[in-house]
């Protein structure tokens, strides 16, 4: 079923845009920290921008379902041209060792910056009972479980069920298998974080097996990419119509069970968007510079570490900034998180032991390997 003529050589561009999918978590937690309802950390006292929390809510409803999509389609990719047990290893090197090293320090870092938020006390039980939290290392805890405990033939066989659908009916399935487990999400809300992940994991497997089966289907990509779902101004006005849902929430401030709309309309955007921007990106053929290349390199480490950053700014900086200029705090939370975070990712990019518990190659490895392939 594999098209040599899809992803025959590595393609940047899709790349790059995993790691924007990635970067852009930065701009949402520095955006959460506006008022609107929402708990977290710290709220501050900027005036609400209905419009801008809109957008951001938005995008927030398909970047990690697009992200999804993109690791299932790649992951496919490399079983199918480096077998089973490269793909493993690498997980095991690239998500499961980072995992673990932020979650040695993440949750009790967290619980530190939040008791000084709040002015609250220090307790040893405190302490313990953060590591009860994911905060947002919950990705890769979903994408362990999907790359380790379930087979490439669940997948295989998945991808033969999607083959036979049309591209419409077949769009329509993943919209219907999404929101069913983001139904049983809203039942299990309140029974915990990890309980909560089961049916949040299951739902990101539905757009991870999509992408894995458009890999092993990709001769149907012509076809497809023809249909009028993936049409640009199709998605360009769904995508606008499923913002102003969102804005209409904001402003009105509806609490009814309409409030539900805007992530239901954007539900059916995440699929359709997921397919278009693949299918956008691998014909981009992006050229390799050094930006690109540290873009992508870097992103995973930088948003492992913008977490806390970005929290303790959007505190220390609300007072500092006018409360008619909420956008504003928000840009500057965002590129002070990510300019730390990026300094962070140099230090742990010079030393080897660092570079292997965040999952990158040391800079000098990378030296080495640049002069020999010069050679």
């Amino acid at each position: 079923m594999e098209n040599r003529t899809f992803l025959s050589s590595r393609n940047i561009g899709l790349d790059f845009l995993r790691a924007l999918l990635i970067l852009e978590g930065v701009l949402y937690h520095a955006a959460r920290s506006l008022p609107g309802g929402n708990n977290w950390y710290y709220i501050s006292g900027k005036n609400e921008a209905d419009g801008f929390s809109a957008l951001i809510e938005f995008m927030h409803t398909f970047r990690m379902e697009a992200f999804f999509f993109l690791s299932g389609m790649f992951s496919a990719m490399v079983i199918l041209r480096k077998g089973s047990s490269f793909f493993y290893s690498n997980r095991r090197k690239r998500v499961l060792v980072p995992l673990i090293t932020a979650f040695l320090f993440i949750p009790g870092l967290m619980y530190l910056i939040s008791a000084e938020i709040k002015g609250e006390r220090l307790t040893t039980q405190g302490a313990l009972g953060a590591y009860t939290y994911m905060h947002h290392l919950w990705f890769l805890v979903s994408l362990s479980l999907m790359s380790f405990f379930v087979p490439p033939r669940f997948y295989q066989g998945a991808a033969a069920l999607m083959r036979r659908l049309p591209f419409p009916v077949l769009i329509a399935a993943l919209i219907v298998a999404a929101n069913a487990f983001f139904v049983v999400k809203f039942f299990v809300k309140d029974a915990g974080e990890w309980v909560s992940l089961i049916p949040v994991t299951l739902r990101f497997m539905v757009f991870y097996a999509a992408g894995y089966a458009l890999y092993l289907n990709s001769d149907q990509i012509p076809r497809q990419a023809r249909s009028f779902l993936v049409n640009t101004k199709v998605v360009v006005a769904l995508g606008v119509f499923c913002w102003l849902v969102f804005y209409a929430i904001f402003h009105f401030n509806i609490t009814s069970s309409l409030k539900y709309l805007p992530v239901l309309s954007a539900s059916v955007f995440s699929v359709i968007f997921s397919y278009w921007v693949v299918f956008t990106f691998e014909k981009l053929r992006m050229k390799e510079n050094r930006l690109v290349t540290g873009v992508v390199d870097s992103a995973l480490v930088i948003y492992l570490m913008h977490y806390p950053v970005v929290i303790t700014f959007a505190w220390m900086l609300d007072r500092r900034l006018p409360d008619t200029l909420p956008v504003t705090y928000v840009a500057v939370v965002t590129l002070l998180g990510l300019a730390c975070s990026t300094l962070i990712y140099l230090v742990i990019k010079q030393l080897p032991l660092l570079s292997l518990l965040f999952g990158l190659k040391p800079a000098r490895v990378q030296k080495v390997s640049a002069i020999k392939s010069r050679g």
